[in-house]
């Protein structure tokens, strides 16, 4: 198929063509198909063109390594590929190299079966954004993890895809908004860092008895049947004589039943009651479709998993709900959802299975964690007892986050609808309107980040509201000289 990309393409989440075996929500067996990290440039120049050999059992294997010219397409660091040399799109790479020509290039982060330094099996379920070492910002990689577990190839040139191609690219345009992995094309469901067929996932169309027992069973594994293989360690085995309830920090009782007196039990009826809450807010009746309570419970408690995951940088590691950062988490979702208009929850968004629903619900995920990892490490900030103060006395409040903070800021600044990239000065009075100092240092991150998220949802309002403040200085100063005239 022919390839054409947007002009302006973001990277998204897509999932390899060919699916593996893993163990799915019940410990059975499914076909998951593991995420893919796809991004699509336009016109980008090739700075350097290097051919490795590499000697294998089958004899030497040739390889092309590319370095894209990161200036030319608006980033800032100088990004890599590797194509099989020798082949049409190598051929495309290396006379673009020669002859300083751009080109149309879609590459793909896509995990080894083995980490390189270990050994060790990757699973299919592990998230792609976790194997490249992501912390908040998605465009952020850590290149020494990402080494370690992945592989970039250059899966199309000036249009042709290549053999190194490992996802769909048919399923391309319903995925370009999914950032986060949150997305599945048509007939599948998320499951971890995949997708698998929808028939394995839970419908959701009963009754909400049924439906939190549905959803029980999915956290924690079947309370009748063996231990599923995604419950977390320490379980003890099963045995048909009952045990007395264990402590409520023990997940499990000893006889290998679900503790519904443990922290981890008060977490999951705590969501459920937030999803409840939020859902009669936007005036939709929680009762008229069992299934809106569960799915936007299931998806609070993933939002407040990566959140927790965040703020304590573990890129390998599993969320425990019942840890008191976790309930944190969920109350900081709370918190910002009925604070902060920009990030409320809508009745368009409560549908269950809806495509626009579905969509909504993401996209307002993904801007809920953004805010909240770094409103809950503003939390230890505030907690240390040497807060840096600056020359006039006054403490100086850095954002948390900072590359995450000023980086989105400044990608808004480059927003189409903005074009102040390199004119900070533009925004000055705003910014000193609305926070009282242009200095980003200076602004606390508590305010800084729910007006961000304003601006990001419409950012041509953000430029409106710019140039009004300009002008609004640009009067206040003209005045005194024209009453002085």
């Amino acid at each position: 198929m022919a390839y054409e990309p947007p002009a302006k393409g973001r990277p998204f989440i897509a999932y390899e063509k060919k699916a593996r075996a893993a163990a799915g929500p019940d410990g059975q067996t499914v076909r998951a198909r593991p995420s893919v990290y796809v991004r699509e440039h336009v016109g980008v120049k090739v700075s350097a063109y290097k051919v490795k050999t590499k000697a294998t059992d089958d004899g030497p294997f040739r390889t092309g390594r590319v370095t894209f010219d990161a200036e030319s397409v608006g980033l800032e660091h100088d990004f890599h590929g590797s194509v099989q040399a020798d082949s049409k799109a190598a051929e495309l790479l290396a006379e673009a190299f020669k002859n300083d020509l751009p080109v149309t290039v879609a590459i793909e982060t896509t995990r080894r079966y083995k980490q390189n330094d270990s050994g060790e099996m990757i699973s299919p379920l592990t998230p792609i954004h976790e194997l490249r070492g992501i912390v908040g910002d998605s465009t952020r990689a850590n290149a020494e993890i990402t080494n370690r577990n992945c592989r970039n190839l250059v899966v199309a040139v000036n249009g042709v895809f290549t053999d190194e191609l490992v996802s769909d690219p048919e399923e391309w345009e319903s995925l370009r908004e999914n950032r986060d992995g949150s997305l599945a094309p048509d007939g599948y469901a998320v499951f971890g860092g995949a997708i698998i067929p929808a028939a394995n996932a839970s419908s959701g169309n009963v009754d909400v008895s049924q439906q939190i027992r549905n959803e029980l069973k999915k956290f924690f594994g079947s309370s009748t049947t063996a231990p599923a293989a995604s419950a977390r360690p320490g379980r003890p085995a099963q045995r048909a004589a009952h045990a007395a309830e264990a402590k409520p920090w023990e997940d499990w009782n000893t006889d290998g039943r679900f503790n519904h007196g443990s922290y981890r039990a008060t977490a999951i009826r705590e969501t459920y009651a937030q999803a409840h809450q939020m859902i009669t807010s936007v005036g939709v009746d929680p009762y008229t479709d069992p299934a809106v309570v569960g799915t936007l419970a299931e998806l609070i408690l993933g939002m407040a998993d990566r959140i927790q995951l965040g703020v304590y940088r573990k890129t390998d590691g599993s969320a425990i709900r019942s840890d008191r950062s976790h309930h944190e988490a969920r109350a900081w979702i709370d918190f910002v959802v009925s604070h902060q208009p920009a990030l409320a929850y809508t009745a368009e968004m409560t549908d269950p299975v809806s495509a626009e629903a579905v969509l909504a619900r993401n996209a307002w995920a993904s801007k809920v964690i953004a805010t909240v990892g770094p409103l809950m490490d503003t939390v230890a900030r505030v907690a240390e007892t040497d807060r840096a103060v600056g020359p006039d006395g006054i403490p100086v409040v850095h954002p948390v986050l900072k590359s995450d903070a000023f980086d989105r800021f400044k990608i808004l600044m480059g927003h189409k609808d903005v074009g102040l990239a390199g004119w900070p000065d533009r925004v000055f009075p705003l910014l000193t309107d609305r926070f009282g100092t242009h200095e980003l240092d200076r602004i606390e991150v508590a305010h800084f980040l729910p007006a961000l998220a304003e601006w990001e949802a419409d950012p041509a309002a953000f430029l409106a509201a710019a140039r009004a403040s300009a002008a609004a200085r640009q009067t206040a100063e003209a005045e005194p000289a024209a009453t002085a005239a």
